[in-house]
């Protein structure tokens, strides 16, 4: 009988058990380098928004001189050579010029200067923080930058350009009146200056300032009640009238703060073209209570009020349905505007026939 070769047989038996502990060893580390290579994303991804916002913030402040520390001044010494004195012989030998060249009778002073620097030096980086801080604005619960061009308020020739409604007449009036009082004074002393530095600073001339920053329907009032008091012998003027928060923070004495004043506040009207009150005075030489007393009794036919009398008299400002008042006031002159243009084209046309 022939013999037969055999084969080893190699069986392989697999558990579960054995594939999970072979395949936890490899698991841990790709858990470890997925977890690093997240970490590593959004590190660079915070980088990067670092970068964009530095760089936003250089083109924005391009304009800008670049703010940089103090650097520290040191102490100075500085020599002055006295000019050589007369020969004491005019024929000198040439071994004395020889000692003369070489500076023996050149007697030196020295002076030592010190500066000093007035400013304290300032570190980079709170130099750095006040210009990220002066580039960006608040804006609710965000940051953002403001705009390049903030919107400055136009002044009467400009809306009279733009063909805005421009209330001439009772703009030309208010001006006078505001001007029959040059002097603007009260108990808390001389603010002449006052109105003037608050219109230097937003640009616009005094006139545009303080006239044109009232509320139109509120000069419609003031002029009606103006004219009724010019009527009845009263003169009276203005000490103040629209004031911007920089204005308002400039009064003293009884008063809102800043932003919150009728005056033309931010928070309580919106700004400039929108005051609703003015500070009302008499002129020179004579009693300020007469006005004060005229708008107690006449003031609720114009819409006009002195809502604080004891703390703040000359305080003028609207009341009730002032919208209406205003605006009968409005349709009225319209009205007689029109009457007149129309009589006056009415006269051309019969001149014309003649």
């Amino acid at each position: 009988m022939a013999p037969t070769s055999r084969h080893p047989t190699i069986t392989l038996t697999l558990r579960p058990r054995g594939i999970a502990r072979a395949l936890r060893g490899p698991v841990v580390v790709l858990s470890a380098i997925f977890t690093h290579a997240l970490v590593g994303l959004k590190l660079a991804a915070c980088a990067l928004l670092a970068g964009m916002v530095a760089l936003a913030i250089m083109n924005y402040r391009d304009g800008e001189p670049v703010v940089t520390g103090s650097e520290p001044v040191g102490n100075e010494t500085i020599v002055y050579r006295r000019a050589a004195p007369p020969p004491a012989h005019p024929q000198a030998t040439d071994a004395t010029e020889q000692r003369e060249d070489a500076g023996a009778h050149y007697p030196r002073t020295v002076q030592t200067v010190r500066f000093v620097n007035p400013e304290p030096p300032v570190s980079v980086a709170a130099a750095a923080r006040e210009l990220i801080k002066r580039a960006l604005t608040k804006v609710g619960a965000f940051v953002a930058f403001p705009s390049r061009e903030q919107a400055q308020p136009e002044s009467l020739d400009m809306r009279r350009k733009r063909g805005m409604v421009v209330l001439d007449e009772i703009d030309d009036y208010l001006w006078e009146v505001y001007q029959r009082a040059p002097i603007k004074k009260d108990s808390s002393g001389d603010f002449t200056w006052k109105d003037p530095a608050a219109a230097n600073r937003m640009g616009l001339a005094l006139q545009d300032y303080v006239i044109g920053g009232m509320d139109p329907g509120f000069r419609e009032q003031l002029y009606n009640a103006g004219r009724a008091m010019d009527a009845d012998g009263l003169h009276w003027s203005m000490l103040s009238a629209f004031r911007d928060d920089y204005r308002q923070r400039l009064a003293a004495g009884f008063k809102a703060r800043g932003g919150n004043s009728l005056h033309g506040g931010s928070r309580r009207t919106g700004g400039y073209g929108h005051g609703r009150a003015v500070d009302l005075t008499a002129v020179e030489g004579t009693n300020p209570e007469e006005v004060w007393k005229w708008i107690d009794a006449h003031g609720a036919k114009y819409g006009l009020t002195r809502p604080m009398p004891g703390n703040d008299p000359a305080h003028v400002q609207q009341r009730g349905e002032w919208s209406n008042v205003a605006s009968t006031f409005r349709q009225s002159r319209v009205r007689v505007a029109d009457g007149g243009k129309r009589r006056h084209k009415s006269r051309l046309r019969l001149a014309h026939a003649r």
